[in-house]
C-alpha cells in the first residue's frame, strides 16, 4: 500500500510539474516584457544561468508559435542591447567556447529546435542557413570528435544533419533538375533564361547594382534583406498596375546611381515588356534614379 501510495505521489508530482511549466511558458508568451528579462539573463559570465535560459528558449519554440517569436525576440534584444551585428551569434560563441558538455548539448539542443520549430520548410532552411553563416558547421565538426563519448552530442549533431537533409531534399530540385541550393547553378540558369532577351540588361544592372553593396557595413545586412523581399514581390506581380503600386510609396527615397550609364527611359535600353511602364516618380528628371520602398 505504501508503495502504491507514494507512486501515486510520484506520478501527481509529474503531473503539477508539468503543467507549472505550462502555465510558466504561457505566462512569457502572453507577456512580453519578458523577453526583455531573458535578454538580460544572456549577458552574463554564468554559464549555468544561460544554460537555463537557452533550455527556456527551446521549450518556448516548442510551445507554439508565439513561444517560437518569444525566443527570437529575445536573441534580437540581446543582439541590440550588446551591439552586435548578428541575433544567432551568442549561440554560435558559446557553443564554440562552453566550459561544460551540458551546456553544449542545451545549445545544440536550441539550434535543433529552433530550426525545426520554424513554421515553413523555407523557413527552416532559412535559419539553418543562418547559423551556417555564421561558421556554425566547423563547431559541428568539432564537435564531432568527442561525440562518439557523449551520446547526447552525437544525438543532436544527428538530428540537425537529418533535419537538414530531409529539408534540401524537399527543396533541393527546381524546373529542370537546377540545384536550388547552390548560388552557381541558379546564377547560369537565370542567365540562360535571359541571355539574348530584353530581360538581359535589367538582369546585369541588378547585378551591378548587387555588386556595390559592401558586407563590410552593418547596414548591408538591411540592403540585402530588402532586397530580397522587393524581388520576392517582384516575382508575384501579375500586371503593370501592380507594379505601379509595388514602386509607389508614402516615403520613397530618391538617389542618384553613378554606376548606371543611361536614363531608365532612354531609347538605349530595350524595354523586356511590350510597352514601358507608366514611369513612377523616381522615372522623372535628367538622371537616372532608383525608387526604394521600405517593405
Amino acid at each position: 500500500m505504501t508503495n502504491d501510495s507514494n507512486g501515486g505521489t510520484t506520478v501527481t508530482a509529474g503531473k503539477s510539474a508539468k503543467m507549472d511549466s505550462r502555465i510558466g511558458l504561457e505566462y512569457i508568451v502572453e507577456n512580453s516584457d519578458y523577453v526583455n528579462k531573458l535578454g538580460l539573463a544572456l549577458d552574463t559570465s554564468n554559464a549555468t544561468v544561460k544554460k537555463q535560459v537557452f533550455e527556456l528558449l527551446s521549450a518556448l519554440c516548442a510551445y507554439s508559435s508565439n513561444g517560437y517569436k518569444r525566443a527570437i525576440e529575445t536573441l534580437e534584444y540581446y543582439k541590440n542591447i550588446k551591439g552586435e551585428r548578428y541575433r544567432l551569434n551568442l549561440v554560435i560563441v558559446e557553443l564554440d567556447k562552453a566550459p561544460s558538455v551540458e551546456y553544449q548539448i542545451a545549445l545544440l539542443a536550441f539550434i535543433n529546435c529552433v530550426i525545426i520549430s520554424a513554421a515553413t520548410l523555407q523557413d527552416r532552411i532559412r535559419m539553418r542557413n543562418e547559423f551556417i553563416g555564421l561558421n556554425l558547421l566547423p563547431v559541428l565538426n568539432n564537435l564531432r570528435r568527442i561525440a562518439s563519448n557523449v551520446p547526447d552530442i552525437g544525438v543532436q549533431i544527428d538530428v540537425f544533419d537529418e533535419q537538414r537533409e530531409c529539408d534540401e531534399s524537399q527543396s533541393l530540385q527546381g524546373p529542370d533538375g537546377i540545384n536550388l541550393n547552390s548560388h552557381l547553378d541558379v546564377f547560369y540558369a537565370i542567365l540562360r533564361q535571359v541571355a539574348g532577351t530584353p530581360q538581359e540588361i535589367p538582369f546585369l544592372s541588378i547585378l551591378q547594382h548587387l555588386l556595390q553593396i559592401d558586407p563590410k557595413e552593418p547596414i548591408s545586412d538591411i540592403v540585402w534583406d530588402t532586397a530580397e523581399t522587393l524581388v520576392h514581390r517582384a516575382t508575384l506581380l501579375e500586371d503593370k498596375e501592380a507594379s505601379v503600386r509595388l514602386l509607389r510609396s508614402p516615403s520613397i527615397q530618391k538617389f542618384a546611381c553613378p554606376h548606371c550609364r543611361s536614363d531608365i527611359t532612354s531609347p538605349t535600353r530595350r524595354q523586356s515588356v511590350g510597352a514601358p511602364l507608366t514611369p513612377g516618380p523616381a522615372a522623372t528628371g535628367s538622371s537616372h534614379t532608383t525608387a526604394t520602398t521600405i517593405p
